[in-house]
């Protein structure tokens, strides 16, 4: 199984890492715009080997979009362009809805796989990756019913046996609405709370 990775930061690096040891994968192939993040994926050996998209995905069974959320509605419906019947792609954004809609009348769309493993720290990078990330983690799947069969099946074989995380399904709308309660909203709270005690405390070294 040969399986590309775009984006090396803390989720891509951890799961290349963890295909490869739990024996899921056969070769890891990595793929980021940043120079740095190529170099060090190598160094840490995060992956076998790196590659231009374009020829990353030629070679791939599976293919993981691992970038900002930004970028996939763009970035999934020109890789979908270039699939074979059998190839599977996948990407692992906190937001579903938009990227779903992007390629709902792509007639590759059943290659697709939309996907949310729940799991992160707050570092980034591939300096941030970690071995067994995953383990028993929650990873959400939606919309499973507009993706081939055999599609369906091969990524859910990739995160129970390749990451050893545990499945739950939700349509796609419903999907963000969760995340938003239990970890955009936890989030912006934190922040907020944060700024208020900075603005009332004027000596931020005690805080």
């Amino acid at each position: 199984m040969t399986i590309t990775v775009v984006g090396l930061g803390l989720i891509g690096g951890s799961m290349a890492l963890s295909l490869k040891e739990n024996g899921f994968a056969d070769t890891v192939i990595g793929v980021d715009n940043s120079t740095a993040h190529v170099i060090k994926a190598l160094e840490l050996k995060l992956v076998d080997k790196v590659a231009l998209l374009n020829d990353a995905v030629k070679e791939s069974d599976i293919i993981i979009l691992a970038t900002p959320v930004d970028s996939l509605a763009t970035l999934l419906p020109a890789i979908l362009d270039t699939l074979t019947e059998n190839q599977v792609i996948i990407e692992v954004g906190s937001t579903k809805v938009p990227v779903i809609n992007a390629v709902k009348n792509h007639p590759k769309r059943a290659n697709f796989v939309a996907t949310h493993p729940m799991a992160g720290t707050e570092f980034s990078g591939p300096e941030a990756a970690i071995h067994h990330l995953f383990d028993n983690k929650v990873c959400v799947l939606c919309d499973i019913e507009d993706s081939r069969p055999e599609a369906v099946a091969t990524i859910q074989n990739m995160y129970e046996s390749g990451l050893k995380m545990r499945l739950k399904y939700l349509d796609s709308a419903s999907h963000d609405v969760h995340t938003a309660y239990i970890s955009h909203i936890s989030h912006i709270c934190s922040f907020a709370l944060a700024s208020t005690v900075l603005a009332k405390e004027r000596d931020e070294d005690s805080i």
